[in-house]
């Protein structure tokens, strides 16, 4: 009876260890693992509320966000504080990918890199790796873009 006491105690509190686990890295204070895309990141990026890991870290990282939410819900956020947007993109832009598609169902943001007149580059986490910085060029036009938060002036 002790055993089978002991073996139930330990299969019902291992996903609380190991959930309190994950929970605790994804809150740890991180770094990336490049350095800043752009001379207006300040050393060791944005002070960012996202989880380490999710393309909306690596975003807010390399550009100052003030809105919240998951990568769909960004356009619409940054709107509604009065940030301005963009159907084109532009280098420094955070490219806001529809939610479904190739893309999960949260969405998808990464930050522009290069223009080409058929062609966007854009750096990007957890595509197609957790945790990852990858970059990519993505064919012009692209029906999956949401749209674009470009670099504020001034």
């Amino acid at each position: 009876m002790k055993v089978i006491f002991a073996i139930t105690a330990i299969l019902l509190s291992f996903p609380a260890v190991v959930g309190s686990a994950v929970g605790a890295t994804a809150a740890a204070p991180h770094t990336a693992s490049e350095k800043e895309l752009f001379a207006w990141v300040p050393p060791g990026g944005f002070p960012d509320r996202f989880p380490f890991g999710q393309c909306t870290w690596w975003a807010a990282y390399n550009r100052h966000v003030t809105w919240g939410g998951n990568a769909g819900d960004w356009l619409v956020n940054a709107q509604a504080q009065g940030v301005s947007t963009s159907e084109y993109p532009s280098v420094g832009a955070i490219v806001v990918y529809r939610p479904g598609g190739d893309y999960s169902t949260y969405g998808h943001v990464a930050i522009v890199v290069k223009v080409t007149p058929s062609s966007y580059t854009v750096s990007e986490m957890n595509a197609p790796e957790w945790g990852q910085v990858s970059t990519r060029v993505v064919p012009w036009p692209d029906r999956q873009v949401q749209g674009f938060i470009p670099v504020r002036a001034g």
